[in-house]
């Protein structure tokens, strides 16, 4: 499938599916799965073939929005490639989202299907008079029959039992056609929908293959959420490109994951800071005796920068204590427009001090912030742009937004995606990110957008201004934490406390994204235009972070 062409890997213009089936093909009694249960990819894809034909039945048509909303499982996976088979575009959601977050993505995308967990379906209810959603299909957990089904509220295992395979036989213009609204936070307004096609993430998927150097052989565990593009394309897609198996788990607990990965002889693991940490401590304690990691090759770091300190104390803990000898720590970077992976640490030459050098056929520029001229000298600070197969279309429904995403060169004309980075590139093309135009708070690997806190604070019937900034944590796992800089109304002074404001908030959004800290503030800094100036924020906190140090 994957050619070379004038020195260049050549990327297969296919439909996503078209992975599953190639490699279903190539391998069919190979596991696609092994873990929670086994699972042959002949098997794998003939479920797919069932639940594509689900859709088709139920008017799913070509370019339809159909959205995601639980945790990783096998029948996650069958319903992706499902969905995408039958024509439809994904729309992942996160399964800590609440009624607002889910009415709002639902919305925005005019999704008229959507497969739900059971656990998470009471927020699907609450919410479905006020959105487009016309059939709800409910991953049924051991509890079944809880709920009343009807014709627009199905049982995913009984439609699967009963459905005779019959998927429709789509043409793809794998270049135009979306696969996947990823909705990705910015500085200012709400969420936004990026459009990435088919050849996006199949150009991506085969880039990161002759980076990582797997196989059929290999076995991925699945522990980064599904629904995030980089557990998703990094993740799953390419255990599908590849054939190799897959351990899949819903949710993150350091001794089952540590356990599964002996028991299964795990290869590959995806993973952010805060399982790094959790790792290094749950290997650290005295009574733990160490695993047997022997097969384990590739343990690689990504969604958010890592202290160097913590990546060698788990390289030596994992060759120390768990065998894993030939075990290669990684970290690199991305971002959801690119579907997501931009650059990786090389497996032969690692500078881990920096983000790593680009993926095949991906190219970088620095540009001037104020002039907009590319700085051609390498070392010099400015914002990274860049270009590649797996660059999105743009933001859905939201041309402005789209055009503001990109630099156009004005010597070729062409367009370079900007990355919101300010970084540097070293003589060795490796790149080096220095800090974020964009003002996003990394907490956790989480990405948070401070204007969508600042949008629901000014809800509160107390709050007459605010401003919300990333504020440095001694934590090594947490990176920044959500704070907010309040001003209440006259009225309400000496009324209301800053904890009851913190948990006024935690009531109406998902756990990751809640205001760890609030400061009562008499004028929120902003410029002429009304601009609010977080950088002065964030300089306070960092002049109060590193005193503290001293102190």
């Amino acid at each position: 499938m994957v050619k070379f062409k004038r020195g260049h890997l050549y990327y297969p213009e296919i439909p996503i599916h078209a992975l599953l089936e190639d490699t279903a093909r190539r391998f069919p009694d190979t596991y696609a799965f092994l873990y929670p249960k086994k699972m042959t990819f002949k098997e794998f894809k003939n479920k797919v073939d069932i639940f594509a034909s689900i859709l088709k039945n139920l008017g799913v048509i070509k370019g339809d929005r159909v959205a995601l909303f639980g945790p990783n499982t096998i029948e996650w996976e069958i319903s992706f490639f499902g969905l995408e088979k039958a024509g439809a575009i994904l729309v992942p959601m996160n399964p800590q989202f609440k009624e607002t977050e889910t009415k709002y993505e639902l919305n925005d995308s005019a999704a008229e299907t959507i497969v739900v967990s059971q656990h998470l379906y009471s927020i699907v209810a609450a919410v479905r008079s006020q959105t487009q959603l016309k059939h709800v299909i409910i991953m049924e957990s051991e509890k079944e029959g809880e709920i009343q089904l009807s014709d627009e509220t199905l049982g995913w295992s009984e439609l699967m039992r009963k459905t005779t395979p019959n998927p429709p036989d789509i043409r793809f213009n794998a270049k135009e056609d979306l696969a996947a609204l990823v909705y990705t936070s910015g500085t200012t307004g709400l969420p936004k929908g990026t459009m990435l096609t088919h050849y996006n993430i199949v150009s991506n998927v085969i880039q990161i293959s002759q980076i990582f150097e797997l196989s059929e052989l290999d076995v991925a565990i699945i522990v980064l959420p599904l629904y995030h593009i980089y557990g998703l394309n990094v993740g799953m897609n390419q255990a599908v490109w590849l054939g190799a198996a897959q351990v899949v788990i819903p949710r993150f607990e350091v001794k089952e994951f540590c356990e599964l990965i002996e028991r299964y002889q795990v290869s590959y693991s995806l993973c952010v800071p805060p399982i790094f940490l959790a790792v290094v401590r749950h290997l650290e304690e005295p009574n733990n005796k160490g695993y047997d990691w022997t097969n384990l090759k590739i343990f690689n770091n990504g969604a958010a920068p890592i202290p160097l300190e913590l990546l060698e104390r788990f390289d030596k803990l994992a060759k120390e204590k768990c065998n894993a000898h030939e075990v290669t720590v990684q970290h690199g970077w991305g971002l959801t427009e690119a579907s997501p992976v931009v650059a990786v640490n090389p497996m032969y030459r690692p500078k881990m001090e920096s983000q790593g050098i680009l993926i095949p056929d991906t190219f970088h520029k620095i540009i001037d912030l104020e002039s907009g001229k590319e700085i051609a000298k390498r070392g010099e600070l400015g914002e990274l742009v860049i270009k590649g197969p797996q660059v999105m279309l743009g933001y859905w429904n939201k041309p402005q937004d789209t055009e503001n995403a990109f630099w156009i060169d004005p010597t070729t004309g062409e367009k370079w995606l900007r990355t919101g980075d300010m970084a540097y590139i070293d003589e060795d093309e490796y790149e080096h990110l220095a800090d974020r135009i964009k003002e996003m708070i990394k907490y956790k690997g989480w990405s948070i957008a401070p204007a969508e806190l600042e949008d629901l604070l000014y809800k509160n019937p107390h709050v007459f201004d605010a401003a919300v900034i990333g504020k440095p944590s001694k934590e090594l796992d947490v990176g920044q934490i959500p704070k907010a800089f309040i001003m209440l109304k006259e009225t309400s002074k000496g009324k209301v406390s800053e904890q009851e404001i913190i948990n006024w908030v935690a009531e109406r959004i998902s756990a990751y994204k809640k205001i760890r800290e609030v400061e009562f503030v008499d004028s929120i800094p902003k410029s002429g235009s009304g601009k609010i100036l977080r950088r002065e924020l964030v300089e306070l906190e960092k002049k109060r972070f590193d005193k503290s140090f001293d102190d």
